[in-house]
């Protein structure tokens, strides 16, 4: 599972996109480090690896956002929106519901879809903290449905 979890690092920091790359910290569900790709547009995307998360050992989240930046008429402010999918492997507590009665073992793989709302705040072109809220279902071992929030920042070096 370690070994997974450091390839999937190596992947995340050796993306080479065009687009301006943020890394920094996520602090919630999942806890870990988090990737932003700016493309420029009005659309981005997040990845997350978190440690111990509800959902498993390991969990690698792909989120495709959507920006409103004019939500707020402010250039420091952004809502933004997404959908993507959850991969986790190792051990979890399950869902809200159902923490007693489910819970993964060492080696679990689980698959999930996750919705996304979250609010940015940018006060320099080169950081930002965002606030994050919404659904993930879990699609693999024991389908279910979970309300997940975070914090974090990003660097964009």
């Amino acid at each position: 599972m370690r070994k997974f979890a450091v390839m999937i690092l190596l992947v995340l920091f050796s993306y080479s996109a065009k687009a301006d790359l943020g890394i920094g910290l996520i602090f919630g569900e999942p806890s870990g480090i988090t990737l932003k790709s700016r493309t420029g547009g009005s659309n981005d995307y997040i990845f997350n690896l978190g440690l111990r998360s509800h959902y498993g050992g390991v969990r690698f989240d792909g989120i495709y956002t959507f920006n409103f930046p004019s939500a707020f008429n402010s250039r420091d402010f952004e809502l933004y929106a997404g959908i993507g999918a959850v991969v986790a492997i190792g051990e979890g507590d399950g869902f809200f519901y159902d923490k007693h009665k489910h819970k993964h073992h060492d080696e679990d793989f689980n698959l999930g879809a996750k919705g996304l709302f979250g609010l940015n705040f940018k006060p320099s072109k080169k950081f930002e903290i965002f606030l994050e809220l919404g659904p993930l279902i879990g699609i693999t071992n024991g389908v279910g449905a979970d309300l997940e929030g975070a914090i974090g920042f990003r660097f964009y070096p």
